[in-house]
């Protein structure tokens, strides 16, 4: 058998990048194939093994070193990654027909939200009659009612003949990450730390598997932080609260086995995988400076709220797909995926059973749970993670220079970084560089949007509340989907949406996708554009908008016609109506100043600023 590799001679880079240049025609190489990140990385088109060659963590086995490979010598082959799916009601009896509804679909960690309406032990058997609490990880999502959630559930497992000692799970207690995401938190900070450290002080004597600490980074994910400023604060918060434990007489050896760690997953499928990786790592460099040696880290992930949308909300199941897979792919030990109308508030059976079935299809049709760090060996994940996990140690160290995460988010210095990088992200939505599919790209018309639930308030005190500026948490297509209401409740009120008329001159074929495009803007904000019809001249066009509804109209044909009918038609539309919002599709040139003089009030093209230009338009359609 002759060897292949000598009909396939290697090439350097050199030559790659000589050959890439060639088909650029010119055009230029660091612009068009090189790219930087909201987390200050830049993305080459191409990696390579003399890119990874200095990187000792490489050779690390799973389970050892720094983590990077998996958290368990055998990773997913020892165990999968838990089902576990947030699951909130208005009762106890309702969460419980919840529960077995999950456990009978495949979920296998129960992972319970509403914590004020489980007031008691009572409340607490109701919500897990029939659920065997010593075979199945029960996760409560409890922050501060968490030391009497804890008490109450350990009395309710009592009653059952369950040993504390065999519960797994734990209680969702990170009044740091409270305080930051609402801007309050009830009673003094220093009495919840407190709180968290008799909490954890009794479980680790009582329960030791139950965990009582969580760091939550989707706190950061989900107001618009980049993946290395969520997995920095995540690492700062980790090491406040050890240090914190310390002072009231609690080990880190005690402490670090009862975090878990919770980090947001988004739409950027490598950085989020590459995150994953990398925080197993810094999980690593955090124990061994508190010389603790073989604790057990677990990465619990959740699907992003980010970049989730109210309109076309079923596209939200695309979205969900590619955020597990990376989660899993990256070895989280449990993992929520969001129902695709989990932003409303409010779930249903059939949303909750496609999310469950997402874990199926990865475990049994991907077969991810037979394969230890699926990510193992490429070249870009494995340079992205150590570049991942290098800025965020270097966001940590910054935040400790500066006196600590309590210190950061007091002075707003956490608050005023995210914001600036989500700033940074909404203008990319709003210019369609970051696309939303159903939002800023290809709506939708015709679906409805979900009916968004209001949202209940604290049921604890806010007696002595300590404050901070708030985080906050929003959506990416949020702007977007306050202009479609706008838009839709003009249509309730008139019969129909806005109306854009599109002047589409001469034979489609030269300009087809020019005038989808430009529909496809308007679209995005609710207005309902009439561009199937071709005109023959602009008499015929100017004709057609007089007998129109519209008071907006945008001129679309190719440039070469643009020369022969702009102008005339541009004095002709406001001659018979000044009223008329013109428009051109498409970048002007060197005739701008012509076909301004004309009447052509505005352009639109790739350079438009998607957003504003469609508030600006909306404004003059007497809908804002």
């Amino acid at each position: 058998m002759s060897n292949l590799l000598t009909e396939f001679p290697a090439h350097s880079y050199e030559q790659w990048r000589e050959a890439a240049e060639a088909l650029l025609k010119g055009a230029p190489f660091e612009k068009l194939l090189v790219s930087k990140t909201h987390e200050d990385i830049t993305i080459q088109p191409i990696y390579r093994r003399e890119d990874i060659a200095d990187l000792a963590e490489r050779n690390d086995s799973p389970g050892a070193g720094t983590l990077v490979r998996a958290s368990r010598r055998e990773g997913f082959l020892d165990a999968g990654w838990d089902v576990s799916q947030e699951l909130s009601a208005d009762s106890p009896a309702a969460l419980n027909t919840m529960i077995h509804e999950g456990l009978n679909g495949g979920q296998s960690e129960v992972n319970l939200g509403a914590p004020c309406m489980l007031k008691d032990a009572a409340d607490i058997a109701t919500a897990l009659d029939g659920v065997a609490l010593d075979a199945v990880s029960v996760w409560f999502r409890s922050g501060g009612l968490s030391p009497r959630i804890a008490a109450d559930y350990l009395s309710t497992a009592g009653k059952l003949g369950v040993p504390a000692a065999k519960l797994r799970g734990g209680f969702q207690f990170d009044p740091i990450g409270k305080l930051v995401s609402t801007g309050r938190l009830a009673g003094s900070l220093e009495k919840s730390l407190d709180a968290v450290a008799e909490l954890t002080r009794e479980m680790a004597e009582n329960a030791p598997s139950l965990r009582t600490i969580a760091v939550d980074g989707t706190v950061y994910q989900n107001a618009g932080a980049s993946a290395t400023q969520e997995l920095g604060y995540v690492i700062a918060t980790l090491v406040t609260y050890i240090e914190e434990m310390k002072k009231r007489g609690l080990d880190p050896a005690v402490v670090l086995p009862r975090v878990r760690l919770i980090l947001g997953v988004g739409s950027d499928y490598f950085m989020e995988l590459a995150k994953i990786r990398a925080a197993r790592w810094l999980w690593s460099r955090v124990a061994d400076a508190y010389a603790v040696g073989g604790a057990p880290v677990h990465i619990h992930a959740v699907t992003s709220r980010w970049n989730k949308t109210a309109y076309d909300a079923h596209s939200n199941m695309l979205r969900v797909t590619s955020e597990s897979f990376a989660a899993v792919v990256a070895g989280a030990d449990s993992l929520h995926i969001g129902p695709y109308d989990e932003i409303s508030g409010k779930t249903n059976e059939f949303s909750r059973r496609i999310a469950r079935n997402l874990h199926t299809i990865l475990r049994e049709e991907c077969g991810l749970d037979r394969v230890i760090d699926p990510a193992g060996g490429s070249y870009y994940i494995e340079w992205l993670t150590d570049q991942v996990a290098a800025k965020s140690w270097a966001i940590f160290q910054d935040i400790e220079t500066k006196g600590g995460m309590i210190q950061g988010i007091t002075d707003g210095d956490v608050q005023k970084a995210v914001e600036t990088v989500r700033g940074a992200k909404l203008r990319n939505v709003r210019i369609r560089k970051e696309k939303i599919v159903g939002a800023n790209m290809y709506p939708d018309l015709k679906g409805r949007k979900l009916e968004m639930q209001e949202t209940s308030g604290s049921c604890s005190s806010d007696g002595g509340a300590t404050t901070v500026p708030a985080l906050g948490c929003i959506r990416a297509a949020e702007e977007y989907e306050a202009l479609r209401d706008a838009s839709s409740a003009y249509a309730a009120k008139n019969g129909a949406p806005p109306p854009i008329l599109q002047l589409n001159i001469g034979p489609s074929r030269k300009y087809r996708l020019r005038a989808d495009w430009t529909a496809a803007f308007f679209e995005a904000a609710g207005f309902a554009v009439d561009g199937k019809r071709d005109f023959r001249d602009a008499d015929e066009a100017a004709s057609a908008l007089g007998a129109s509804p519209a008071k907006i109209a945008v001129i679309t044909s190719d440039d070469p016609t643009y020369l022969e009918v702009v102008e005339p038609l541009a004095k002709a539309v406001k001659a018979a109506n000044p009223g008329i919002t013109l428009l051109v599709a498409g970048a002007p040139g060197d005739n701008e100043a012509a076909w301004t003089a004309a009447g052509v009030d505005l352009f639109v093209n790739v350079r438009s600023n998607n957003y504003e230009l469609n508030e600006q338009l909306l404004k003059t359609a007497g809908v804002l």
